[in-house]
């Protein structure tokens, strides 16, 4: 088999609130094709199965389905106010998709420099509650001030939404399990009210993780661990084979070098490295940033998942 970096033809996807850009996607209905090198126009699910052990590695090789999904998303008005489900409550409600935890990194902060993270200290369940009821959710968010280059870490059960004007890259389980719990009275392209799920969102709601609070430089979940890399020489990156890896060009712009190939990754484009390319140069171009993402193994002890802020020092 050939290895090499792949990229994939972004899936564009426009929404009533902005766009999306799903760089990395492994789902039937929304299936990644191969733009460069050897298997340009393969879909992504045939690619990994040409040999999982080389592609996904000697630790996913059996991992189905395929664990992250990789967006740029472009909010041109706010979101809905929105929380994810975890995998025992997804799987509860019979859904085809895990829970969805998943981690921004601001490429371009909001306009008002400001986005919904978390609810306020004073927000109990049944203050959420009787909020839902009379409409008033918008007095209990936390909105957190973020700039470039900043990430966060939403797990689930962690109400969030996207302010306008911000730019994020996201790095997330492959699940596209969202449950509304206000949408601003605004109406969907029918002209009905979107559709909103009280019940849900009420259930998985974790009204204990409200204020996020600072850390490093990297993301480290039961089901990503995601790294910013600031490079203004080359760096080496070296595997064992056991696991794919990820990565996404932030800033600027940089060049693989692997063997005696070389695939080029843009500002915001992303590249699906497989596990059998064990040892690759990422070379910038001057200066640049790059998100390293990998899946690690599971833990099994009982780490309790807050939300992260990382600033860019």
């Amino acid at each position: 088999m050939n290895l090499y970096p792949v990229i994939f033809h972004p899936i564009i996807k426009t929404m009533i609130w902005g766009q999306e850009s799903w760089n990395i996607s492994c789902r039937p209905l929304e299936m990644g094709v191969v733009k460069n090198g050897l298997y340009a126009g393969m879909e992504f699910d045939a690619y990994l199965g040409l040999n999982r052990v080389l592609t996904m590695g000697t630790r996913l090789a059996n991992v189905t389905p395929f664990p992250l999904l990789v967006k740029i998303i472009h909010a041109r008005d706010t979101l809905s106010v929105q929380v994810h489900p975890d995998d025992a409550y997804a799987a509860a409600q019979s859904s085809h998709d895990p829970g969805k935890n998943e981690m921004w990194y601001v490429l371009q902060p909001p306009t008002d420099g400001h986005l919904i993270i978390g609810l306020n200290e004073d927000t109990t369940r049944e203050a959420l509650r009787h909020a839902l009821a009379t409409n008033t959710v918008e007095n209990h968010l936390h909105r957190l001030a973020v700039k470039a280059g900043d990430i966060v870490n939403i797990p689930a059960g962690l109400v969030h939404a996207l302010t306008p004007g911000a730019i994020i890259a996201e790095i997330q389980q492959n699940s596209d399990t969202t449950y509304r719990m206000y949408d601003y009275n605004r109406l969907g392209a029918d002209g009905k009210p979107r559709e909103l799920h009280i019940e849900h969102a009420q259930s998985v709601t974790d009204c204990d993780r409200l204020i996020p609070v600072e850390t490093t430089d990297a993301v480290d979940t039961d089901f990503f661990r995601v790294k910013k890399i600031t490079l203004d020489a080359p760096r080496t990156i070296e595997s064992n084979g056991e696991a794919f890896c990820i990565l996404m060009c932030v800033d600027g712009a940089v060049s693989i070098r692997y063997g005696d190939g070389e695939v080029r990754l843009e500002a915001r484009e992303s590249t699906f490295v497989p596990a059998g390319l064990r040892c690759f140069e990422i070379v910038p171009d001057g200066f640049a940033r790059v998100l390293h993402c990998i899946v690690p193994n599971k833990r099994t002890a009982n780490n309790k998942l807050q939300n992260n802020m990382l600033r860019d020092k």
